[in-house]
C-alpha cells in the first residue's frame, strides 16, 4: 500500500519531468517515474526512451535499511542527453541517486539496469552502461577530473576528460569508483571500494583494488 501511494504522490513530479526531456506524445504516457521528493537543478537536456511505455524508468524509489530515503534526495541535473535504452527490461535508480549530465555529453543506459541507492553519475562526455548490470550504493561513475593537470617537465597537459563503458552482466560493488577512460568487460565485478582508471581486457574477472586490477578470472555475478 505504501508503495502505491508513493507512487501516486510521484505523478505530478513525474509529468513535470517527462514534459522538460521528452516529446510531447512521449511524455504523455509518463515513461519516466521520478519519486516526489527529487531535486531537479537543471532539465534543460533531452531524454530518449526506446520503450516508451508507464514506468518504464524509475527514479528516486527502492527500499534500503541503511539509508533514509526521506533525507537522501535525488538530484538531476541533465544539461546533455540521455538514452534509455529499456526495450526488454525496465531501468531503475534507487533513492539519492545523482545523475549528472552536462552540454553535448551523451548518457547510454541500457535494459534491466538496477542501482539500489547512492549512485553518482558524472558524465561531461560519454557514459555506456550496457544490458544487465547492477550498481549498488555509494557508487561514483565519472568521466571527467574536472581539473586539467600538466607535465611540469614537458608542459604536456594531460587529458582530464575520457569515455567510460561498462560492459553487459557487470556487478559495480559498494563504495568502487569508476574513473575516466575505464572499460569494464561483459560480466566482470568491481569489487568493493575498488578505484577502476584504465581499460581492463578479460570478461568475467573480479576487478578490485586501489588502483583495481584483476585478482581473479572466470568469475561473475549469479542474477
Amino acid at each position: 500500500m505504501k508503495d502505491i501511494i508513493e507512487k501516486l504522490l510521484s505523478i505530478p513530479k513525474s509529468f513535470y519531468v517527462c514534459m522538460r526531456l521528452l516529446p510531447f506524445r512521449e511524455a504523455l504516457k509518463l515513461p519516466l517515474l521520478i519519486r516526489y521528493n527529487v531535486k531537479c537543478l537543471s532539465l534543460r537536456g533531452s531524454v530518449k526512451v526506446t520503450n516508451i511505455q508507464p514506468a518504464g524508468v524509475k527514479i528516486g524509489f527502492g527500499h534500503v535499511g541503511a539509508f533514509d530515503k526521506s533525507y537522501e534526495r535525488t538530484i538531476l541535473q541533465i544539461n546533455g542527453n540521455i538514452l534509455f535504452n529499456n526495450n526488454g527490461g525496465g531501468i531503475s535508480f534507487g533513492h539519492g541517486s545523482r545523475i549528472i549530465v552536462a552540454k553535448n555529453a551523451l548518457l547510454e543506459i541500457n535494459k534491466n539496469f538496477s542501482n539500489t541507492a547512492m549512485l553518482t553519475i558524472v558524465c561531461t562526455q560519454s557514459i555506456s552502461i550496457q544490458s544487465n548490470v547492477t550498481v549498488s550504493w555509494n557508487t561514483l561513475i565519472m568521466d571527467t577530473d574536472f581539473h586539467a593537470t600538466r607535465d611540469t617537465l614537458t608542459g604536456k597537459v594531460n587529458d582530464y576528460v575520457a569515455p567510460i563503458t561498462i560492459g553487459e552482466g557487470c556487478w559495480i560493488c559498494t563504495r568502487s569508483v569508476i574513473l575516466k577512460g575505464a572499460v569494464i568487460p561483459d560480466g566482470c565485478i568491481v569489487g568493493a571500494n575498488a578505484v577502476a582508471t584504465k581499460r581492463f581486457e578479460e570478461c568475467n574477472t573480479l576487478i578490485a583494488g586501489n588502483p583495481a586490477k584483476c585478482t581473479k578470472q572466470n568469475i561473475t555475478m549469479i542474477k
